[in-house]
């Protein structure tokens, strides 16, 4: 699917390298590749049972948060017939193997950017209550940002 310019070093295993030198498939794609492929291989074996239409498809770019986009942009869920349901699969490393979690709607996160401007007024060290002090507020945005 993709992989990640990184020199590939997994000593031992050298079945599942990467063929191209400085490109390795360190990110997990792999697997969803994998599961992909695996779960189309499972319908295959149950076609004849299966009422109406199965779409399978890789979202590219995930990580920058444009993947789904993309896909709109791209006509994917225009296509006919109209999905009714979608499902999303991806790997999560502190699940035990062999295991699934789910639940109803949206599941983990999306990414986003946003710009905080913090402004003060500086001062000298000494007289640290004559100031407004930018890093400090800031230090303190950042520290609590990680408690959410």
């Amino acid at each position: 699917m993709d992989a990640l310019p990184i020199l590939e070093s997994t000593l031992g295993i050298d079945e599942f390298k990467s063929l191209t030198k400085g490109k390795m498939h360190a990110c997990g794609h792999d697997g969803h590749v994998t599961m992909l492929l695996g779960a189309a291989a499972l319908l295959k074996n149950v076609e004849t049972s299966i009422q109406g239409t199965i779409r399978l498809m890789f979202q590219p770019a995930e990580e920058g948060g444009a993947g789904g986009k993309r896909m709109v942009e791209e006509g994917v869920v225009d296509l006919s017939p109209p999905a009714q349901h979608a499902f999303g699969m991806h790997v999560w490393p502190t699940l035990p193997t062999g295991s699934i979690a789910t639940r109803p709607g949206p599941l983990l996160a999306a990414a986003e950017t946003f710009l905080i401007e913090i402004g003060g007024k500086g001062g000298h060290a000494a007289m640290p209550h004559l100031t407004r002090d930018p890093v400090v507020t800031a230090s303190s945005l950042i520290m609590n940002l990680q408690t959410i």
